[in-house]
C-alpha cells in the first residue's frame, strides 16, 4: 500500500512538477458564471503541468449548495482529466475525539480527497483521527502566510530541560513524531523565509504544502530552496489568484495555462540551479 507520501511524489514526478493550483473560486472575479465549467476549464488547461489542486472549501460553501455541488462536480472531473493529481481539500478542521473522526470521515470518504489542511491548535490528539489511513494525507496549519500569523505562531515556549523555541516550530516537531506513517504533512507559508528553513531542518522528510507565493508577495525562489527536502521533493509551491486569474477576459483558461507554466518553469529552473533538478 502506498504512502499518501509516495502518492505526492508519483504526482510531482508524473509532470515534473512541484506545483499546485488552488481553486479558489469567486463568482466576482470569474470571466464566467458556471462555477463547475471554470473549474474544469483551468483544469483542462493545466493538468499537465502540475501535481496537485486545492480547492478551498470555504469559497465552495459561501455559495450554499449550488457551492457543494460544484465543489463535488470538480474533484470528479480532476479524476477524470487528471488523474495522476493530489488533490488536496483546504478545510482547515480542527476538533477533539468523535467530532476530528467525524470530520475525517466527511473529507475522505465522502468528498473523497487525497489529503486535506487541519487546524492543529486544539492540541496533537486532534491531529490523530486524520492520520488514520496512510493512503490519504493532512498538512498541520503550522505557520501561516498572513501577517497575523506572528501573533500566536511566532510566540516563544520554554519548559523544563527544553530549550526555547517558537510556538509553530514546537509545534512541526511534535507533529513530525506523528509521521511514521508517511502521510503527515505541514503548512508553512512563503512569506515567511526564516520560519520555514527552521521547519524544514526539524521535518527534513516530511511534505511541505508552501501557500503565499505570487498575489501575497511570497519568495519564488526562496521558498523552493528552503522549502524542499533534500532530494528537491516533497515541497508543494501553491498558486491561486495568480493562475486562475491570471485573465479575466475570455482567455482565461489559456491565461491560466500560461501562468502554470512560467511558475513550474521558474521553479524548476531554481531546481536545476541547485542540482536538485528532475532526472
Amino acid at each position: 500500500m502506498p504512502t499518501f507520501t509516495n502518492r505526492l511524489r508519483a504526482a510531482c514526478d508524473a509532470t515534473q512538477s512541484l506545483v499546485c493550483v488552488g481553486l479558489d473560486v469567486n463568482p466576482e472575479a470569474m470571466p464566467i458564471a458556471d462555477v463547475a465549467d471554470f473549474n474544469r476549464a483551468i483544469v483542462n488547461a493545466t493538468s499537465d503541468l502540475v501535481c496537485a489542486y486545492k480547492p478551498n472549501l470555504a469559497f465552495y460553501e459561501a455559495l450554499g449548495l449550488p457551492g457543494l455541488r460544484a465543489l463535488e462536480a470538480t474533484v470528479t472531473h480532476i479524476r477524470q482529466a487528471a488523474p495522476h493529481s493530489i488533490i488536496i481539500g483546504d478545510c482547515k478542521r480542527g476538533d477533539i475525539g468523535s467530532t476530528a473522526t467525524a470530520y475525517a470521515a466527511a473529507m475522505f470518504n465522502v468528498w473523497g480527497f487525497d489529503a486535506v489542511t487541519i487546524n492543529p491548535w486544539g492540541g496533537l490528539d486532534t491531529v490523530a483521527p486524520w492520520l488514520a489511513d496512510p493512503e490519504r494525507g493532512a498538512f498541520v496549519w503550522c505557520r501561516g502566510s498572513n501577517p497575523g500569523a506572528a501573533d500566536l505562531q511566532d510566540l516563544t515556549v520554554s519548559d523544563a530541560g527544553r530549550p526555547a523555541e517558537p510556538v509553530y516550530l514546537r509545534l512541526a516537531r511534535q507533529s513530525n513524531a506523528l509521521a511514521a506513517r508517511g502521510n503527515l504533512g505541514l503548512v508553512v507559508g512563503a512569506t515567511a523565509p526564516e520560519q520555514l528553513v527552521a521547519v524544514r531542518a526539524v521535518c527534513p522528510d516530511v511534505p511541505l504544502l508552501i501557500p503565499g507565493v505570487g498575489a501575497q508577495g511570497g519568495d519564488l525562489a526562496a521558498s523552493v530552496l528552503n522549502g524542499v527536502a533534500s532530494d528537491g521533493r516533497l515541497a508543494i509551491i501553491n498558486s491561486s489568484r495568480g493562475i486562475i486569474y491570471a485573465s479575466s477576459g475570455a482567455d482565461y483558461a489559456a491565461a491560466a495555462r500560461h501562468a502554470a507554466a512560467n511558475l513550474r518553469s521558474a521553479i524548476n529552473g531554481t531546481l536545476a540551479e541547485a542540482g536538485l533538478g528532475w532526472r
